[in-house]
């Protein structure tokens, strides 16, 4: 599977391959029906006849395809590759499903410059978290992000108390009556306690380090309450405020990454979705939405983050020199010496979020239709 490090330095290595290049994204889900017997090689095969690519060729790339493509768990395949399938030909797995994909019937083709926008469309659409499990003596780090989870080295301190053990009690000499002082268990007591607080802070420590190179990156903390208390405590104000929520812990605390994988996707869907509609209600009160406006906003640079449906099939015009509109009226208003050019949106966004550095945020389920309907399918929150 395709990882975010992979997905940006992508974009630098197609853009070397000698041109033309055919970039190809299919939906492989083997779940839906529309997939059975790999149907999607037969979409595949409709998509590179419509771009008028020689019969040699399809067999060629098809049996590429069928040969490289073997991730059960994967729902969207992309391909890159040359004019000779068999010197040039790259393929990555994304376990879900890109956005773009899924609005063009499952298959989305072309022939010329390589197409990167679908994927790294997919980094603003699945933000970066970090996973801790807290247990007594042991913490479990996972980092998750398109759908993946990956586990981390594990922090270990074992509790070796087998020097405390003379000071457990103190005598007095008759039996029955504690020394002054408190016994030898309230020392023992404090000394786990003072063992527990430092290991919380070598952990609150290293967490700060993994979301440090992971920036950005939130938080999901499970475990029992008094744990989870406890280490969010030592964590730092910066860290306390990237936690998203507290989950409890699994049945077994010793079970695969695959099988904690579904209790923290499901507690980063409660956060996405919250977050999602939150940014709608400060858009609502300081910010600006309406497909044309929000447009014109984005091309001053004055948009720092901008949210998007899910199914993104709007298009715009282009003018030489990126600047972009809603209409071909404004185009010859703004840019009369240019040859306007209409493009989809979604092409385009990438390039405008690293320019005028800007959030890409895109929205699903009742926030995408929240976003349609009373936002007029584009908004966003301005820098003034």
């Amino acid at each position: 599977m395709i990882g975010t490090d992979r997905i940006r330095t992508l974009r630098n290595e197609v853009a070397r391959y000698p041109l033309p290049v055919l970039s190809l994204y299919l939906d492989v889900d083997p779940s839906r029906p529309e997939n059975a017997r790999k149907a999607y090689a037969l979409r595949a095969r409709a998509a590179l006849r419509a771009l008028g690519l020689p019969k040699s060729y399809i067999r060629s790339l098809l049996a590429r395809l069928r040969l490289d493509h073997g991730v059960p768990e994967a729902r969207t395949v992309a391909v890159f590759a040359g004019e000779e399938p068999d010197r040039l030909f790259e393929s990555f797995m994304v376990r879900p499903l890109i956005p773009q994909v899924a609005a063009h019937q499952g298959v989305v083709a072309r022939w010329g410059e390589p197409y990167v926008a679908p994927l790294l469309l997919a980094l603003g659409e699945h933000p970066r978290y970090l996973g801790v499990l807290l247990e007594l003596n042991r913490v479990r780090l996972f980092e998750l992000f398109l759908d993946e989870i990956e586990e981390l080295p594990a922090l270990v301190q074992p509790l070796d108390h087998s020097q405390w053990r003379p000071l457990r009690e103190h005598s007095t000499g008759a039996p029955g009556v504690p020394a002054r002082g408190g016994s030898g268990k309230d020392l023992f007591d404090k000394r786990v306690a003072d063992w527990r607080r430092r290991f919380q802070k070598d952990v609150a420590l290293r967490v700060a380090q993994e979301v440090e190179r992971r920036d950005p990156c939130r938080l999901l903390l499970m475990g029992l309450e008094p744990e989870i208390h406890a280490f969010e405590a030592a964590l730092p104000p910066t860290l306390q405020a990237r936690v998203r929520e507290r989950i409890a812990p699994p049945a077994n605390p010793e079970a695969a990454a695959s099988a904690i994988r579904p209790l923290f996707l499901e507690a980063m869907d409660r956060v996405e979705d919250e977050l999602e509609r939150s940014l709608l209600d400060r858009i609502r009160e300081r910010g600006v939405w309406g497909f044309g406006p929000t447009l014109g906003a984005v091309d001053e640079g004055r948009v720092h983050t901008l949210a998007v449906p899910w199914r993104l099939d709007a298009s715009v015009v282009w003018c030489a020199g990126g600047r972009v509109v809603a209409s071909v009226e404004e185009a010859a208003h703004l840019c009369p010496d240019a040859d306007p050019l209409e493009r989809p949106l979604a092409d385009v966004l990438p390039a405008l979020a690293e320019h005028h550095g800007m959030e890409l945020v895109v929205l699903h389920g009742e926030n995408e239709t929240r976003l349609k309907q009373h936002f007029d399918g584009l908004a966003g929150l301005a820098r003034w």
